[in-house]
């Protein structure tokens, strides 16, 4: 009896384990928290709490507070201006960084029609182009005399980094650790609190759109913490666009967000330092068929549903180095086994095969390029749920028990 009960204890304790890994490995190894030698400890207690403080502030949905057919007199302030109902502005918020006085262009759409507020920003890491394009055919391709609502973008957020064709902003920081901010803080801490506290807060809802980094494209995609119920509610919005569960960690935008009760996702789209029109087109699409679906705009859903979500991810790492050569275009969907590319030595012109390990869909990829052993090449989302998840999990910490108590 008391083995047994040694056994199931056990078993609890590795599931524990496993979900609480399952629901973090996607955002350990997310190009989100690429390029940083720290990660913060993982705090379910507090994620938690977060969480719930979040879905009881989010009590009205987005589509509760449309009304067509109620127009609204009041302006909408922002930035010590306002912006009168039915029109679109873009307001100038004066940074200064490295000595350098700059404006950061924000562009408000206010509706001649009651709606939510929502935001939308680009470019956190200077070097991703296309979610600049997408904020701009999207804020200017609405009309706000028959928009519902209210449409806040920051096309351009680390306009130091951008003028400097950079990932990062001052001190070689990343943007999207340091939210929600720190008035007394290191300089990229400072910058957030004022956009968190000065935009961000007055959103009803956060789009928050970015690419690849280094050399990497991703698959349109959203980011999302599927676990927080107000996040979930909005990402079924956006039609069919591939969504990849990913907790977050804190310091990004979308968490402090979603913390603070405003519900946020990540879109990723492409790679850094080139404009794709296709990937663009496709995140305007989305990003109207969820306005559409909200109710801000009329537009009937471009994407359809169903959309495929993904529970787990895994990086596929270069295990020789020399020139990489993919096979499969992203949105592939590989078979355990399958030649997926090739790396050559330049030198030996020896040429090694690159199988992939496990069966899944091609979220994100490297460019062709030289590389080095370890060099991350592919992301491939293994399409599960949330129920096979935990039933994986508890047969592998019921395998794992009785080959500890033999």
């Amino acid at each position: 009896m008391r083995l047994f009960r040694l056994r199931e204890n056990v078993i609890r304790l590795f599931v524990l384990v496993l979900l609480v890994l399952s629901c973090t490995f996607s955002t350990v190894v997310a190009t989100e928290l690429e390029d940083e030698d720290e990660l913060p400890e993982f705090d379910l207690t507090v994620k938690q709490e977060l969480q719930e403080s979040a879905q009881d502030q989010a009590t009205i949905s987005l589509e509760e507070k449309v009304e067509e057919k109620i127009s609204q007199e009041a302006p909408f302030a922002i930035l010590g201006s306002v912006v009168p109902a039915g029109t679109t502005r873009q307001l100038n918020w004066p940074v200064e960084l490295n000595g350098l006085k700059l404006d950061v262009p924000v562009i408000v759409a206010h509706g001649a029609f009651r709606g939510p507020v929502v935001g939308l920003t680009a470019a956190l890491h200077g070097d991703e182009l296309n979610g600049i394009e997408v904020a701009r055919q999207v804020v200017h391709g609405i009309n706000p005399e028959k928009l519902s609502g209210t449409l806040v973008a920051v096309p351009i957020v680390n306009i130091e980094g951008f003028v400097k064709q950079s990932r990062y902003i001052a001190d070689r920081r990343d943007l999207n650790r340091y939210f929600p901010g720190d008035p007394e803080g290191v300089t990229p801490a400072r910058f957030a609190y004022k956009l968190f506290n000065n935009i961000i807060l007055k959103c009803d809802a956060l789009i928050d759109l970015h690419t690849g980094s280094y050399y990497r494209s991703n698959l349109p995609q959203l980011r999302a913490d599927m676990t927080n119920g107000a996040v979930a509610e909005i990402v079924d919005k956006f039609g069919a666009l591939t969504v990849l569960h990913s907790a977050g960690t804190d310091g990004m935008l979308r968490n402090a967000s979603s913390a603070a009760g405003i519900p946020a996702v990540t879109m990723e789209i492409g790679g850094p330092l080139a404009l794709d029109p296709e990937d663009v087109s496709f995140g305007v699409n989305a990003v109207n068929t969820f306005l559409g679906e909200v109710g801000m705009i009329r537009r009937t859903r471009i994407l359809s549903t169903p959309q495929p979500v993904f529970y787990e991810s895994k990086w596929l790492i270069a295990e020789s180095s020399g020139i990489l050569l993919t096979d499969v275009a992203l949105g592939s969907r590989v078979k355990t086994g399958e030649q997926i590319a090739r790396i050559i030595n330049p030198v030996s012109n020896e040429e090694k095969a690159v199988k992939a390990p496990f069966a899944g869909k091609v979220l994100g990829k490297a460019q062709n390029q030289f590389v080095s052993a370890g060099y991350i090449i592919f992301r491939i989302g293994i399409e599960k749920t949330e129920q096979e998840m935990i039933k994986d999990a508890r047969q592998e910490a019921e395998q794992t028990a009785e080959e500890a108590v033999k």
